[in-house]
Protein backbone atom coordinates (compact mmCIF):
# COMPACT_ATOMS: atom_id res chain seq x y z
CA UNK A 1 0.00 0.00 0.00
CA UNK A 2 1.19 3.51 -0.81
CA UNK A 3 0.71 6.67 1.16
CA UNK A 4 1.58 10.12 -0.09
CA UNK A 5 3.86 12.35 1.95
CA UNK A 6 4.95 15.92 1.33
CA UNK A 7 8.36 17.51 1.83
CA UNK A 8 9.88 20.63 0.30
CA UNK A 9 6.70 21.07 -1.79
CA UNK A 10 7.19 17.70 -3.49
CA UNK A 11 4.66 14.85 -3.35
CA UNK A 12 6.19 11.40 -3.24
CA UNK A 13 4.93 7.88 -2.75
CA UNK A 14 6.03 5.79 0.18
CA UNK A 15 5.38 2.05 0.05
CA UNK A 16 4.33 0.60 3.39
CA UNK A 17 2.72 -2.59 4.71
CA UNK A 18 4.82 -4.75 2.40
CA UNK A 19 4.43 -8.50 2.87
CA UNK A 20 7.56 -10.58 2.59
CA UNK A 21 7.23 -13.69 0.43
CA UNK A 22 10.48 -15.65 0.55
CA UNK A 23 11.60 -19.22 1.12
CA UNK A 24 14.54 -20.96 2.75
CA UNK A 25 16.04 -21.41 -0.73
CA UNK A 26 15.89 -17.65 -1.30
CA UNK A 27 17.87 -17.18 1.90
CA UNK A 28 20.44 -19.76 0.86
CA UNK A 29 20.87 -18.13 -2.54
CA UNK A 30 21.18 -14.79 -0.75
CA UNK A 31 24.17 -16.28 1.07
CA UNK A 32 25.69 -17.39 -2.22
CA UNK A 33 24.93 -21.06 -1.51
CA UNK A 34 23.42 -23.70 -3.81
CA UNK A 35 20.11 -24.76 -2.20
CA UNK A 36 20.26 -28.25 -3.71
CA UNK A 37 23.66 -28.92 -2.18
CA UNK A 38 22.63 -27.48 1.18
CA UNK A 39 19.49 -29.63 1.35
CA UNK A 40 21.46 -32.80 0.70
CA UNK A 41 24.73 -32.17 2.51
CA UNK A 42 24.57 -29.24 4.94
CA UNK A 43 21.68 -29.58 7.39
CA UNK A 44 23.14 -26.98 9.75
CA UNK A 45 22.95 -24.29 7.07
CA UNK A 46 19.39 -25.31 6.23
CA UNK A 47 18.38 -25.20 9.90
CA UNK A 48 19.82 -21.69 10.21
CA UNK A 49 17.94 -20.58 7.10
CA UNK A 50 14.68 -22.01 8.46
CA UNK A 51 15.19 -20.13 11.71
CA UNK A 52 15.98 -16.90 9.85
CA UNK A 53 12.80 -17.25 7.81
CA UNK A 54 10.76 -17.41 11.03
CA UNK A 55 12.57 -14.79 13.12
CA UNK A 56 14.12 -12.51 10.52
CA UNK A 57 11.00 -10.83 9.07
CA UNK A 58 10.33 -9.24 12.45
CA UNK A 59 13.61 -7.35 12.05
CA UNK A 60 12.70 -5.99 8.64
CA UNK A 61 11.35 -2.44 8.31
CA UNK A 62 10.54 -2.10 4.61
CA UNK A 63 10.00 1.29 3.07
CA UNK A 64 10.32 2.75 -0.40
CA UNK A 65 10.17 6.24 -1.81
CA UNK A 66 9.48 7.08 -5.44
CA UNK A 67 9.24 10.39 -7.22
CA UNK A 68 8.36 11.10 -10.83
CA UNK A 69 10.46 13.71 -12.60
CA UNK A 70 9.47 15.23 -15.93
CA UNK A 71 12.18 15.23 -18.58
CA UNK A 72 12.88 18.66 -20.07
CA UNK A 73 15.42 17.60 -22.68
CA UNK A 74 17.94 14.99 -23.79
CA UNK A 75 21.21 16.79 -24.44
CA UNK A 76 24.40 14.98 -25.48
CA UNK A 77 25.09 12.64 -22.54
CA UNK A 78 22.61 14.25 -20.16
CA UNK A 79 18.94 13.76 -19.33
CA UNK A 80 17.80 17.04 -17.80
CA UNK A 81 14.69 17.28 -15.63
CA UNK A 82 12.39 20.27 -15.43
CA UNK A 83 13.89 21.31 -12.09
CA UNK A 84 17.44 21.25 -13.53
CA UNK A 85 18.55 17.96 -11.96
CA UNK A 86 20.24 15.60 -14.41
CA UNK A 87 21.28 12.02 -15.05
CA UNK A 88 24.52 11.86 -16.99
CA UNK A 89 26.76 9.49 -18.89
CA UNK A 90 26.59 7.27 -21.98
CA UNK A 91 25.26 4.29 -20.01
CA UNK A 92 22.28 6.29 -18.75
CA UNK A 93 21.57 7.79 -22.17
CA UNK A 94 21.71 4.37 -23.83
CA UNK A 95 19.15 2.80 -21.52
CA UNK A 96 16.95 5.81 -20.74
CA UNK A 97 16.71 7.42 -24.17
CA UNK A 98 13.19 8.40 -25.14
CA UNK A 99 11.95 8.88 -21.59
CA UNK A 100 9.15 11.35 -21.05
CA UNK A 101 9.40 11.02 -17.28
CA UNK A 102 11.89 9.37 -14.95
CA UNK A 103 10.98 7.76 -11.63
CA UNK A 104 13.70 7.78 -8.99
CA UNK A 105 13.35 5.22 -6.21
CA UNK A 106 15.07 4.21 -2.99
CA UNK A 107 14.05 0.98 -1.25
CA UNK A 108 15.28 -0.17 2.14
CA UNK A 109 14.55 -2.82 4.74
CA UNK A 110 15.94 -0.63 7.51
CA UNK A 111 18.89 -1.09 9.83
CA UNK A 112 17.47 -3.36 12.55
CA UNK A 113 18.37 -6.62 10.80
CA UNK A 114 21.79 -5.23 9.90
CA UNK A 115 22.40 -4.29 13.53
CA UNK A 116 21.34 -7.77 14.65
CA UNK A 117 23.85 -9.46 12.36
CA UNK A 118 26.63 -7.27 13.73
CA UNK A 119 25.74 -8.21 17.31
CA UNK A 120 25.35 -11.94 16.64
CA UNK A 121 28.31 -12.56 14.35
CA UNK A 122 30.70 -13.99 16.95
CA UNK A 123 27.98 -15.73 18.97
CA UNK A 124 26.24 -17.56 16.14
CA UNK A 125 27.96 -17.11 12.76
CA UNK A 126 25.74 -19.58 10.87
CA UNK A 127 22.58 -17.81 11.96
CA UNK A 128 24.18 -14.45 11.22
CA UNK A 129 24.93 -15.60 7.68
CA UNK A 130 21.34 -16.75 7.29
CA UNK A 131 19.98 -13.39 8.44
CA UNK A 132 22.23 -11.63 5.98
CA UNK A 133 21.06 -14.08 3.33
CA UNK A 134 17.48 -13.09 4.14
CA UNK A 135 18.25 -9.39 3.82
CA UNK A 136 19.57 -9.65 0.26
CA UNK A 137 16.50 -11.18 -1.41
CA UNK A 138 14.20 -9.17 0.88
CA UNK A 139 15.38 -5.82 -0.45
CA UNK A 140 15.38 -7.23 -3.99
CA UNK A 141 11.81 -8.44 -3.50
CA UNK A 142 10.79 -5.01 -2.24
CA UNK A 143 12.35 -3.33 -5.28
CA UNK A 144 10.53 -5.71 -7.61
CA UNK A 145 7.21 -4.87 -5.97
CA UNK A 146 7.90 -1.16 -6.36
CA UNK A 147 8.73 -1.64 -10.04
CA UNK A 148 5.47 -3.52 -10.46
CA UNK A 149 3.55 -0.66 -8.85
CA UNK A 150 5.23 1.85 -11.17
CA UNK A 151 4.43 -0.20 -14.27
CA UNK A 152 0.81 -0.64 -13.24
CA UNK A 153 0.47 3.07 -12.50
CA UNK A 154 1.44 4.19 -16.03
CA UNK A 155 -0.56 1.56 -17.93
CA UNK A 156 -3.62 3.81 -17.70
CA UNK A 157 -1.71 6.40 -19.73
CA UNK A 158 -0.73 3.87 -22.40
CA UNK A 159 2.87 4.22 -21.32
CA UNK A 160 5.45 1.63 -20.36
CA UNK A 161 7.94 1.50 -17.52
CA UNK A 162 11.47 0.48 -18.43
CA UNK A 163 13.58 -1.99 -16.52
CA UNK A 164 15.13 -0.46 -13.39
CA UNK A 165 18.64 0.92 -13.72
CA UNK A 166 20.87 0.99 -10.64
CA UNK A 167 24.34 2.46 -10.12
CA UNK A 168 27.13 -0.08 -9.78
CA UNK A 169 27.91 -0.87 -13.39
CA UNK A 170 31.45 0.22 -14.39
CA UNK A 171 29.82 2.59 -16.90
CA UNK A 172 27.69 4.14 -14.11
CA UNK A 173 29.64 3.72 -10.84
CA UNK A 174 28.00 4.31 -7.48
CA UNK A 175 30.02 7.45 -6.76
CA UNK A 176 28.50 8.98 -9.88
CA UNK A 177 25.03 7.45 -10.05
CA UNK A 178 23.98 7.52 -6.40
CA UNK A 179 24.29 11.31 -5.92
CA UNK A 180 22.35 11.80 -9.16
CA UNK A 181 19.48 9.59 -7.94
CA UNK A 182 19.52 11.20 -4.50
CA UNK A 183 19.22 14.63 -6.16
CA UNK A 184 15.85 13.54 -7.58
CA UNK A 185 14.23 12.68 -4.23
CA UNK A 186 14.79 12.97 -0.48
CA UNK A 187 15.48 9.48 0.89
CA UNK A 188 16.36 10.73 4.38
CA UNK A 189 12.67 10.29 5.18
CA UNK A 190 13.36 6.53 5.03
CA UNK A 191 16.48 6.77 7.18
CA UNK A 192 18.75 6.17 4.19
CA UNK A 193 21.75 8.43 3.68
CA UNK A 194 24.69 8.56 1.30
CA UNK A 195 28.38 8.39 2.18
CA UNK A 196 30.94 10.58 0.37
CA UNK A 197 31.90 7.49 -1.65
CA UNK A 198 28.36 6.94 -2.87
CA UNK A 199 27.43 4.02 -0.60
CA UNK A 200 24.04 3.92 1.08
CA UNK A 201 23.38 3.50 4.77
CA UNK A 202 21.40 1.50 5.76
CA UNK A 203 23.41 -0.97 3.69
CA UNK A 204 20.42 -3.17 2.84
CA UNK A 205 19.01 -0.61 0.48
CA UNK A 206 18.80 -0.22 -3.27
CA UNK A 207 18.30 2.79 -5.49
CA UNK A 208 17.30 2.90 -9.14
CA UNK A 209 15.65 4.91 -11.87
CA UNK A 210 12.87 3.81 -14.22
CA UNK A 211 11.96 5.63 -17.41
CA UNK A 212 8.38 6.15 -18.50
CA UNK A 213 7.47 6.47 -22.14
CA UNK A 214 5.70 4.84 -25.10
CA UNK A 215 8.27 2.13 -25.90
CA UNK A 216 10.67 1.34 -23.12
CA UNK A 217 13.46 -1.23 -22.88
CA UNK A 218 12.59 -4.30 -20.84
CA UNK A 219 15.43 -6.34 -19.36
CA UNK A 220 16.16 -7.80 -15.93
CA UNK A 221 18.18 -5.65 -13.55
CA UNK A 222 20.88 -8.33 -13.45
CA UNK A 223 21.56 -7.76 -17.17
CA UNK A 224 23.13 -4.39 -16.34
CA UNK A 225 25.28 -5.62 -13.45
CA UNK A 226 29.02 -6.21 -13.83
CA UNK A 227 28.67 -9.39 -11.70
CA UNK A 228 25.89 -10.94 -13.77
CA UNK A 229 28.05 -13.89 -14.84
CA UNK A 230 29.31 -14.81 -11.38
CA UNK A 231 26.64 -13.75 -8.85
CA UNK A 232 25.05 -16.69 -7.07
CA UNK A 233 21.82 -14.78 -6.59
CA UNK A 234 21.36 -13.55 -10.18
CA UNK A 235 17.96 -13.92 -11.79
CA UNK A 236 17.98 -16.69 -14.34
Amino acid sequence: MYEKITYNQFIVNRLINWNIDLTEDDILRGQGADPQIVHSRKPSLLKAAERALVEGPGLIQPMALTEENFVREHRHERIIMTDGAALTGPFVIKHLSGALRVVAAVCTIGSELEDATSQLFYKDPLYTMALDGLANPAVENLAQQVCGEIAEHVMAEDLQASSPLSPGNPAWPVEVGQPQIFSLLEPSTTGVSLTPGGMMTSKKSVSFVVELGPKMTQAKMCSFCSLNETCGYRNA
